[in-house]
């Protein structure tokens, strides 16, 4: 593949991925990749198996792409290693553990250093998954993470809260929110349920922790006291068949739509008019972030621990409580009574653009060595 950047071991920023699916965290990292290659840097993707729907976002911007061909993450560290002692790239940055710990471990005396990123509150998302599968990752991280040049996180709640997880020292674990881009409203088109006077739109994985099953019953709540509105949750995941086995007995076949994952939000978030969040738990929330890009009032769990540090002003939106399907339906119903100016939101998703976030990011990382062409621009 032709490289759009200096490909120098100096200069080389090695991230390392299970895959590029459309998720948020994947993502996230192709916009950090991107912004750093304004600084000097040669982004390199790492793909434990190469695929997902971002894969031609990735070429289209020049990224060599490696991949691992493992099918499994415990086959990424071999191969890892091989590829990082041939290679020696200024550093590795692992996104999402266990692929951050199984990447510091890969690392050992190679010489490279190594910058975790962690994209979600792992005590929450890991609940769940029984005592082993904990053990695990505790374990795991007080072994590998103080190993790592640093370790980063996208909100101070989780940041916080890794740090309990792999008794770190306190601050340790460096916060730096999500770079952010407004998604495009000029690509594809937005299909809606119905006509109704009021659009409300839902974006993120169907899985347990997004918690639709509170925002459907939210929404089922919103049209008895008598809002002529319509929802699109937009996304795909486990929990599909479960969420669309909800429609007919709350009775809004004819209001709620599930188109599955598309990279045309941008259509989306320009038509609505008002973002939902229902979560249990989130890293940082970049849907949130986007909504606001657009003008959007929001709407949002307090779950942790995201959508409190960004939504921190009753003028951009409101929090409610998490699984509270009353509250949420009563805060989604005065955002479209008397929706806020969209000028807050929009001062505020500034507040996330990617340019900040690359920033902080350079004072964790070497100096690129600069090539002849480079120095003379």
């Amino acid at each position: 593949m032709k490289h759009a950047y200096p490909l120098q071991s100096d200069n080389t920023l090695a991230f390392v991925l299970p895959d590029i699916r459309g998720g948020g965290a994947e993502r996230v990292m192709l916009t950090l990749a991107t912004e750093l290659a304004q600084f000097g840097y040669a982004p390199h993707l790492i793909l434990a198996r190469a695929g997902g729907a971002l894969m031609a976002d990735a070429q289209r911007a020049g990224f060599s792409i490696t991949d691992l061909n493992a099918d499994r993450l415990r086959g990424v560290a071999a191969p890892l290693r091989h590829w990082l002692r041939e290679n020696q790239p200024a550093a590795l940055i692992p996104a999402m553990w266990p692929l951050t710990s199984i990447a510091v471990w890969a690392a050992r005396g190679t010489g490279v250093p190594v910058i975790t990123t962690d994209h979600a509150t792992l005590s929450d998302q890991y609940a769940h998954k029984g005592a082993l599968h904990w053990l695990a990752l505790r374990a795991s991280i007080r072994a590998t993470y103080p190993r790592a040049r640093a370790n980063v996180s996208v909100s101070a709640g989780s940041a916080r809260d890794l740090e309990r997880l792999g008794r770190l020292p306190a601050n340790r674990v460096k916060v730096i929110h999500n770079p952010v881009t407004r998604p495009d409203p000029n690509t594809g088109r937005a299909v809606w349920p119905a006509n109704a006077r009021h659009r409300i739109l839902a974006v993120g994985s169907l899985r347990w922790q997004k918690d639709f099953p509170t925002l459907l019953r939210a929404f089922r709540l919103l049209l008895v006291q008598g809002c002529d509105g319509e929802l699109v949750i937009l996304g795909d995941g486990p929990d599909r068949k479960a969420l669309s086995a909800m429609l007919q007995p709350l009775g809004l076949i004819d209001r709620v739509t599930m188109p599955g994952f598309t990279p045309d939000t941008g259509t989306y978030y320009a038509s609505a008019d008002l973002f939902a969040l229902s979560s249990r738990s989130e890293g940082f929330a970049n849907v949130i972030v986007e909504a606001l890009s657009h003008g959007l009032p929001v709407v949002a769990t307090d779950c942790p621990h995201g959508p409190s540090e960004i939504l921190d002003t009753s003028d951009i939106g409101s929090l409610v409580p998490v699984g509270d399907a009353a509250a949420l339906a009563a805060a989604m119903d005065a955002a479209l009574r008397a929706p806020p100016s969209p000028d807050a939101a929009l001062r505020r998703a500034s507040d996330f653009r990617p340019g900040v976030a690359a920033v902080k990011f350079l004072s964790l990382l070497p100096q690129p060595q600069l090539s002849e062409s480079m120095r003379q621009a």
